[in-house]
């Protein structure tokens, strides 16, 4: 029979009243980049977490996520090559060497062992890091994941960015505005699920957000996009091979169209033991729309809680080879 769904009652999560935080330079294969460490007075409750975001996100994309976690356990948070601080990364490069560049993060900081949550563009990275260290994973989380993104969505997202870089500036900055504006219309349709905008928890909220943020993007910071995305072009963001012995999790939104709940539980399919759930009305953005319900099941997953009965997922799913 199914699990009768419970009371929600999340874990105490409130961030302490001071964190500390510490900017760490590394370098790999000549390119500089860095990552952010923050810590409070609290004793941990679970091994460090290293975050690897989306493609349009560096490493101070995530403060909600930071406030609900922070006092549980230390975050690392990191702009690898390519992305915020860090010095460029060719297209040439491809989702191997940046998983090489995230494991280089923990060796630097002298952790054994972590969580590590890659998200969208990070799933890739993080479910490489797996495969090729699984020993130095305790847990590994993964949102918005697929094996093979779709081209065309792929493809109309460098064009955006493309567009963005081009887009030169008028003396009196209204033919830059403008443009602008219209680009940014277009990003947001590509990340978010519009058919369905009214089952999707904070759609409007969610879409007035992202269209100020892409507004902003600087030609310089939309090059860079593109060329994320090229990498996306260039070869299946997931390899063949499956994981094992690492313990992991795998959610996206219930209407995401971006990696589609489908495309993600494929990619939970291919990791031995791993579970599977999918948040309730919300889409590709879930990390926005239910920014709370995102940070509890992070929570629960990386401390061991039980993710059964809770009212914002479907009931878990055990997939890949026991």
């Amino acid at each position: 029979m199914p699990t009768a769904p419970i009371a929600w009652n999340p874990p105490e999560w409130n961030a302490p009243e001071q964190t500390k935080e510490e900017l760490v330079p590394l370098e790999w294969r000549g390119l500089r980049y860095t990552c952010r460490v923050i810590t409070s007075g609290r004793p941990p409750v679970t091994e460090p977490l290293l975050l690897l975001g989306g493609a349009l996100q560096d490493m101070y994309a995530w403060p909600r996520l930071e406030r609900r976690l922070s006092a549980h356990m230390t975050l690392v948070l990191v702009d690898l090559p390519g992305v915020g601080t860090a010095d460029d990364l060719s297209s040439e490069h491809g989702f191997d060497a940046l998983a090489e560049a995230a494991l280089l993060v923990p060796e630097r900081l002298g952790f054994d062992r972590i969580n590590l949550l890659g998200a969208s563009y990070g799933a890739p990275i993080a479910y490489r890091a797996a495969l090729s260290r699984p020993a130095r994973i305790a847990r590994l989380v993964l949102a918005g994941a697929t094996h093979r993104m779709n081209p065309a969505l792929v493809s109309e997202c460098e064009q955006v960015w493309r567009a963005r870089a081009a887009l030169a500036d008028d003396i009196d900055g209204t033919l830059s505005d403008s443009g602008s504006q219209e680009i940014a219309a277009r990003a947001v349709t590509t990340l978010l699920n519009t058919a369905l905008g009214d089952q999707v928890c904070q759609a409007p909220t969610v879409a007035r957000l992202l269209h100020r943020q892409f507004a902003r993007i600087t030609p310089a910071e939309a090059r860079r996009h593109a060329v994320c995305h090229q990498r996306l072009l260039g070869s299946d963001p997931l390899p063949s091979e499956d994981i094992d012995a690492v313990r992991a999790l795998v959610f996206t939104g219930e209407h995401d169209d971006v990696s589609t709940p489908d495309e993600n539980r494929a990619v939970a399919a291919a990791i031995a033991g791993s579970t599977f759930v999918l948040v309730r009305d919300a889409d590709h953005m879930v990390h926005l729309e239910r920014e709370a319900e995102y940070a509890d099941l992070v929570l629960r997953f990386l401390t061991d809680i039980p993710l059964e009965g809770l009212h914002y997922t479907t009931t878990p799913e055990r997939l890949g080879r026991s």
